[in-house]
Protein backbone atom coordinates (compact mmCIF):
# COMPACT_ATOMS: atom_id res chain seq x y z
CA UNK A 1 0.00 0.00 0.00
CA UNK A 2 1.51 3.40 -0.96
CA UNK A 3 2.12 5.96 1.79
CA UNK A 4 -0.62 8.51 2.27
CA UNK A 5 -0.21 11.70 0.30
CA UNK A 6 0.66 14.82 2.23
CA UNK A 7 -2.47 16.42 3.59
CA UNK A 8 -4.64 13.34 3.06
CA UNK A 9 -6.70 11.86 5.83
CA UNK A 10 -5.98 8.31 6.95
CA UNK A 11 -8.19 6.14 9.11
CA UNK A 12 -5.51 5.69 11.73
CA UNK A 13 -4.84 9.44 12.07
CA UNK A 14 -8.52 10.48 12.25
CA UNK A 15 -9.44 7.70 14.68
CA UNK A 16 -6.35 8.45 16.73
CA UNK A 17 -7.20 12.15 16.95
CA UNK A 18 -10.80 11.52 17.99
CA UNK A 19 -9.71 8.88 20.51
CA UNK A 20 -7.04 11.24 21.91
CA UNK A 21 -9.61 14.02 22.23
CA UNK A 22 -11.99 11.60 23.99
CA UNK A 23 -9.25 10.57 26.41
CA UNK A 24 -8.28 14.19 27.16
CA UNK A 25 -11.92 15.13 27.73
CA UNK A 26 -12.33 12.24 30.18
CA UNK A 27 -9.12 13.29 31.93
CA UNK A 28 -10.41 16.85 32.18
CA UNK A 29 -13.71 15.55 33.53
CA UNK A 30 -12.02 13.50 36.23
CA UNK A 31 -9.64 16.35 37.15
CA UNK A 32 -12.43 18.87 37.54
CA UNK A 33 -14.77 16.49 39.36
CA UNK A 34 -12.03 15.68 41.86
CA UNK A 35 -11.19 19.38 42.24
CA UNK A 36 -14.88 20.07 42.81
CA UNK A 37 -15.02 17.43 45.52
CA UNK A 38 -11.99 18.91 47.28
CA UNK A 39 -13.47 22.45 47.14
CA UNK A 40 -16.76 21.15 48.54
CA UNK A 41 -14.87 19.49 51.39
CA UNK A 42 -13.00 22.74 52.10
CA UNK A 43 -16.29 24.65 52.07
CA UNK A 44 -17.73 22.25 54.66
CA UNK A 45 -14.49 22.20 56.66
CA UNK A 46 -14.61 25.98 57.07
CA UNK A 47 -18.38 26.42 57.19
CA UNK A 48 -19.40 23.91 59.85
CA UNK A 49 -16.99 25.21 62.51
CA UNK A 50 -18.07 28.81 61.82
CA UNK A 51 -21.73 27.95 62.35
CA UNK A 52 -20.97 25.78 65.40
CA UNK A 53 -18.72 28.37 67.06
CA UNK A 54 -21.20 31.16 66.45
CA UNK A 55 -24.03 29.07 67.91
CA UNK A 56 -21.97 28.27 71.00
CA UNK A 57 -20.88 31.87 71.47
CA UNK A 58 -24.39 33.19 70.95
CA UNK A 59 -25.89 30.67 73.36
CA UNK A 60 -23.28 31.23 76.06
CA UNK A 61 -23.24 35.01 75.87
CA UNK A 62 -27.02 35.25 75.65
CA UNK A 63 -27.41 33.19 78.81
CA UNK A 64 -24.70 35.17 80.61
CA UNK A 65 -25.82 38.70 79.73
CA UNK A 66 -26.29 39.61 83.37
CA UNK A 67 -23.46 37.50 84.79
CA UNK A 68 -19.84 38.51 85.19
CA UNK A 69 -17.58 36.23 83.13
CA UNK A 70 -14.24 35.00 84.48
CA UNK A 71 -11.12 36.12 82.60
CA UNK A 72 -10.61 32.72 80.96
CA UNK A 73 -14.20 32.88 79.64
CA UNK A 74 -13.60 36.29 78.12
CA UNK A 75 -10.39 35.10 76.45
CA UNK A 76 -12.04 31.89 75.23
CA UNK A 77 -14.93 33.86 73.79
CA UNK A 78 -12.59 36.31 72.09
CA UNK A 79 -10.47 33.48 70.70
CA UNK A 80 -13.50 31.59 69.37
CA UNK A 81 -14.89 34.78 67.81
CA UNK A 82 -11.52 35.41 66.13
CA UNK A 83 -11.38 31.82 64.85
CA UNK A 84 -14.94 32.03 63.50
CA UNK A 85 -14.11 35.32 61.76
CA UNK A 86 -10.92 33.86 60.26
CA UNK A 87 -12.70 30.75 58.96
CA UNK A 88 -15.53 32.88 57.59
CA UNK A 89 -12.99 35.14 55.88
CA UNK A 90 -11.18 32.19 54.32
CA UNK A 91 -14.46 30.76 53.13
CA UNK A 92 -15.51 34.10 51.62
CA UNK A 93 -12.12 34.87 50.05
CA UNK A 94 -11.66 31.48 48.36
CA UNK A 95 -15.39 31.11 47.58
CA UNK A 96 -15.22 27.32 47.75
CA UNK A 97 -18.90 26.90 46.90
CA UNK A 98 -18.58 28.86 43.64
CA UNK A 99 -15.38 27.10 42.58
CA UNK A 100 -16.92 23.73 43.43
CA UNK A 101 -19.87 24.50 41.14
CA UNK A 102 -17.55 25.83 38.41
CA UNK A 103 -15.39 22.70 38.45
CA UNK A 104 -18.55 20.55 38.25
CA UNK A 105 -19.83 22.53 35.28
CA UNK A 106 -16.52 22.28 33.41
CA UNK A 107 -16.28 18.57 34.28
CA UNK A 108 -19.75 18.01 32.85
CA UNK A 109 -18.79 19.89 29.68
CA UNK A 110 -15.74 17.65 29.26
CA UNK A 111 -17.95 14.62 29.85
CA UNK A 112 -20.38 15.78 27.17
CA UNK A 113 -17.50 16.18 24.70
CA UNK A 114 -16.09 12.75 25.58
CA UNK A 115 -19.51 11.18 25.02
CA UNK A 116 -19.80 12.92 21.65
CA UNK A 117 -16.41 11.49 20.64
CA UNK A 118 -17.54 8.04 21.78
CA UNK A 119 -20.77 8.40 19.79
CA UNK A 120 -18.90 9.36 16.62
CA UNK A 121 -16.38 6.55 17.05
CA UNK A 122 -19.23 4.05 17.54
CA UNK A 123 -21.03 5.32 14.41
CA UNK A 124 -17.81 4.92 12.45
CA UNK A 125 -17.16 1.43 13.86
CA UNK A 126 -20.70 0.40 12.88
CA UNK A 127 -20.07 1.85 9.40
CA UNK A 128 -22.85 4.42 9.81
CA UNK A 129 -20.35 7.27 9.52
CA UNK A 130 -17.63 7.36 6.87
CA UNK A 131 -14.04 8.32 7.63
CA UNK A 132 -14.51 11.57 5.71
CA UNK A 133 -17.64 12.39 7.74
CA UNK A 134 -15.75 11.63 10.93
CA UNK A 135 -12.84 13.79 9.78
CA UNK A 136 -15.25 16.65 9.01
CA UNK A 137 -16.39 16.57 12.68
CA UNK A 138 -12.85 17.19 14.00
CA UNK A 139 -12.88 21.00 13.63
CA UNK A 140 -16.16 21.19 15.59
CA UNK A 141 -14.85 18.85 18.30
CA UNK A 142 -11.57 20.77 18.57
CA UNK A 143 -13.41 24.09 18.76
CA UNK A 144 -15.64 22.74 21.54
CA UNK A 145 -12.59 21.41 23.39
CA UNK A 146 -10.84 24.79 23.06
CA UNK A 147 -13.97 26.56 24.34
CA UNK A 148 -14.16 24.28 27.39
CA UNK A 149 -10.44 24.80 28.06
CA UNK A 150 -10.93 28.56 27.91
CA UNK A 151 -13.79 28.42 30.43
CA UNK A 152 -11.74 26.03 32.60
CA UNK A 153 -8.99 28.66 33.00
CA UNK A 154 -11.11 30.28 35.71
CA UNK A 155 -11.09 27.00 37.66
CA UNK A 156 -7.50 25.86 38.08
CA UNK A 157 -6.90 22.16 38.64
CA UNK A 158 -4.03 21.41 41.00
CA UNK A 159 -1.29 18.94 40.15
CA UNK A 160 -2.73 16.66 42.81
CA UNK A 161 -6.17 16.72 41.15
CA UNK A 162 -4.63 16.01 37.75
CA UNK A 163 -2.43 13.19 39.05
CA UNK A 164 -5.41 11.63 40.80
CA UNK A 165 -7.40 11.76 37.57
CA UNK A 166 -4.54 10.27 35.54
CA UNK A 167 -4.15 7.46 38.09
CA UNK A 168 -7.81 6.52 37.76
CA UNK A 169 -7.73 6.82 33.96
CA UNK A 170 -4.72 4.51 33.72
CA UNK A 171 -6.43 1.90 35.86
CA UNK A 172 -9.60 1.92 33.80
CA UNK A 173 -11.77 3.56 36.44
CA UNK A 174 -14.50 5.86 35.20
CA UNK A 175 -16.41 6.32 38.47
CA UNK A 176 -14.72 9.26 40.19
Amino acid sequence: MPPAAAGSVTASSVLSLVEHLRYNAHLGKHSHFYASLRRRNLHVLCGVPVVTINLILGSVFFSLLQAELPDWGKWLGAGLALLAAALGGIQTFFDFKKTCAGHREVGNDYLQLARECERLLALHADKLLSLQQLASELPRLNAEYADINERAEAFIVSAKDYDYARHWMQHGREDV
